[in-house]
C-alpha cells in the first residue's frame, strides 16, 4: 500500500526552503508521494498571494509534490488555529498517513506536551490565563506565560511562528481524534526575514526582492523551475502588485454598514469601528492597517478582517462551515496518477477537481 505525507502550505511564492521541506518530508515519512495542500488567493495574513494559485501549483509540482488541494480562504484567511484545523482535516479526510510541517524545533514531545496543554487545558492552567489577562495582557501573551509556568521551554515554542503553527497542528489533530503521524522539519531560516542571503530563504524577504527587480538574489533563492515560472509571470505581467486592489478594498469598506461591520468574522472589543474610521481616512491598504493597528488590534488580525469584508465573508458564513466537506484538486504530476486511485479509495471526502 502506498504511503502518503501530507504538508499545508502557501508557497507565496516556491523558494528553496520549501524544496528542502518536501524532500526531507518524503524522507523522514517514508512516504511514496507527497500531497500539498495550499491557500489559493489570499494567505493566511490576509494578504493577496504574489502569483495565481494555478502559477504557484505548477511550482509546487515541478519541484517535489505529487498534488495539491486548496484549503479555501474560510480556513486560509483565519488565525493559526483555524487555518491548521482547515488543513489538517482535509489531509486526514483524504487519508493521508503522515503530517509534516517545518519547526524551530524538532523536539516532538515538547511541542506535542504543549498542544495538549492548549487543546485538553485543566482548571490551573485556564485559571493562569484568565489571571494574566485580567492584567491587560492579550490572550496569546497570557496563554505563552502560564503554558511556562506549567511546562518549562512552552513560552519560547510559542513566541516562535512556525512552532506556533506546528502546536495548532497537533491541536487539531487532537481535536479531529486524526491517526496521522506526524514528521517535524526543521526550520533553518527565520521566518520574516527580510534580505535573502546564503540561508534558506524566506519568503519575505524573496516578496521584497521581487517587487524591487533584484533577479539575481531571486535566482539563487528558487529551485530553476519555479524560478523559470515566476519569470514567465513577471514577463507577461500577471505578478499581483501589493496595492493592486486598495481601491476595491476602500470602496467595500466606505460602502459598508454598522451591521456589516458587526458581522465581520471575530469581531469583538469595538474592532469593527476602528476599522470603519481608519477606512473613511485610509488612501492606500497599507495606510488603513497602520492608521487601525495597536497593540490591542494587530496587523494580521486588522489584515484578515479587511480581507474577509472584500471577499463578502461574515461570520454566519465561517460558522456554517466548521470542516470542510470536500477537497478540491488543484493538479497532480501525471506520473503520480496512481495516487489519485489510492486517495479516491481512501478519501472520507468528495474530491472535486
Amino acid at each position: 500500500m502506498a504511503r502518503i505525507v501530507g504538508v499545508i502550505a502557501e508557497y507565496n511564492p516556491f523558494h528553496a526552503g520549501h524544496a528542502h521541506h518536501l524532500r526531507q518530508a518524503r524522507k523522514a515519512a517514508g512516504a511514496d508521494y507527497v500531497v500539498v495542500i495550499m491557500s489559493t488567493c489570499f494567505t493566511q495574513r490576509g494578504d493577496p498571494a504574489i502569483l495565481s494559485p494555478a502559477q504557484r501549483v505548477c511550482m509546487a509540482l515541478s519541484c517535489g509534490a505529487d498534488a495539491v488541494f486548496a484549503l479555501p480562504a474560510v480556513w486560509a484567511v483565519r488565525d493559526a488555529e483555524h487555518f491548521a484545523l482547515g488543513g489538517t482535516a482535509i489531509l486526514s479526510g483524504i487519508g493521508c498517513d503522515a503530517l509534516s510541517f517545518g519547526s524551530e524545533m524538532q523536539d516532538l514531545s515538547l511541542l506535542q506536551a504543549t498542544a495538549t496543554m492548549l487543546e485538553k487545558p485543566d482548571s490551573a492552567f485556564s485559571d493562569a490565563v484568565r489571571a494574566g489577562m485580567s492584567t491587560g495582557i492579550p490572550y496569546p501573551a497570557a496563554a505563552a506565560k502560564a503554558a511556562e509556568d506549567h511546562l518549562p521551554g512552552a513560552r519560547s515554542l510559542l513566541s516562535q511562528p512556525n512552532s506556533t503553527l506546528a502546536i495548532c497542528y497537533l491541536r487539531s489533530l487532537l481535536r479531529l481524534g486524526s491517526p496521522m503521524e506526524v514528521v517535524p522539519v526543521l526550520r533553518e531560516a527565520a521566518y520574516h526575514d527580510t534580505t535573502l542571503g546564503d540561508a534558506l530563504p524566506s519568503a519575505t524577504a524573496l516578496r521584497g526582492a521581487i517587487l524591487r527587480g533584484d533577479w539575481r538574489s531571486v535566482q539563487r533563492a528558487m529551485p530553476v523551475e519555479a524560478y523559470a515560472i515566476l519569470k514567465s509571470a513577471a514577463a507577461d505581467d500577471s505578478l499581483h502588485l501589493p496595492d493592486a486592489l486598495d481601491s476595491a478594498l476602500l470602496y467595500r469598506l466606505r460602502t459598508m454598514t454598522e451591521s456589516e461591520y458587526s458581522a465581520l468574522p471575530d469581531v469583538s472589543e469595538g474592532i469593527e469601528y476602528r476599522l470603519m474610521k481608519a477606512a473613511a481616512e485610509a488612501t492606500s491598504r497599507e495606510d488603513l492597517l497602520s492608521l487601525a493597528k495597536t497593540r490591542r488590534y494587530p496587523y494580521a488580525r486588522l489584515s484578515r478582517l479587511a480581507t474577509h469584508a472584500l471577499l463578502g465573508m461574515d461570520d454566519r458564513l465561517l460558522h456554517s462551515l466548521p470542516l470542510p466537506d470536500c477537497a478540491w484538486l488543484l493538479g497532480f504530476r501525471r506520473d503520480a496518477s496512481p495516487l489519485l486511485n489510492e486517495l479516491s479509495r481512501r478519501s472520507k471526502l468528495r474530491i472535486i477537481s
